[in-house]
């Protein structure tokens, strides 16, 4: 049995986890490995989506629907696992759980069932995880209702995303090791910047689309009724 008093590398230094156990995968091994298994399924659908005849040399579009279905990977699956287990986390030696313990080197709060993580975890996984395969779905399939779930999907995923860094803000950077290259800049900063940037240009790209079938839909309603006052 692990010792309450172990030495661990997170922030606050005094933090108490109780049952903690060290990694026994490096940093290389768990980003190698979890980046393979999203490129893999990622790969599989942009070969996949080249075939299509409405998407043939629509480029952004593809690559839109491959992200996609690694949010919706990573919602589901990754964040999933959190939202389960996120009481135990700090003693797990599964894949799974030594990805988040690498992860929380930049914010602790995740091997401590913070309030706001649990909630925005969960919300995640059950809310946009399945909205991301549904985009996913409605664009392979030009579906109507695409730029619909777009911009809901995004517009969750960039408010729970805004909510996370502010949070942090608010408590003073605590939980992780500030300006440290990997743990701050790639794990905390860049990383969760995706889901604000990448949403929000999505975000535009859909008010756009549906402010056009809205002045369409405008244009169409006026010629009727002039055409019935003639």
């Amino acid at each position: 049995m692990a010792s309450k008093n172990v030495v661990h590398p997170y922030y606050p230094r005094d933090l108490k986890l109780p049952g903690y156990v060290p990694n026994d995968k490096s940093p290389g091994e768990i980003l190698g490995l979890f980046g393979a298994s999203l490129a893999l399924p990622m790969l599989t659908l942009w070969v996949y989506s080249g075939t299509i005849a409405h998407l043939k040399g629509r480029y952004v579009t593809r690559t839109k629907i491959c992200w996609f279905l690694m949010c919706g990977l990573i919602h589901c699956v990754v964040e999933g696992y959190f939202s389960v287990y996120h009481r135990t986390l700090a003693s797990h030696q599964s894949f799974f759980g030594q990805m988040w313990k690498e992860y929380a080197k930049g914010d602790s709060r995740y091997l401590t069932s913070d309030t706001f993580t649990v909630c925005m975890e969960g919300i995640t996984c059950y809310v946009d995880g399945p909205l991301a395969f549904l985009a996913a779905y409605a664009f392979i399939r030009n579906r109507p209702y695409r730029h619909l779930v777009q911009i809901v999907l995004s517009l969750c995923q960039m408010y729970g995303d805004v909510l996370y860094f502010l949070t942090e803000v608010k408590e003073g950077f605590v939980h992780g090791e500030m300006w440290h290259p990997l743990y701050f800049w790639f794990y905390f900063v860049f990383m969760n910047s995706l889901w604000i940037v990448i949403p929000l240009l999505c975000i535009v790209e859909s008010c756009q689309h549906l402010n056009t079938a809205q002045q369409c839909k405008d244009a169409k309603f006026s010629a009727g009724r002039h055409k019935k006052m003639k």
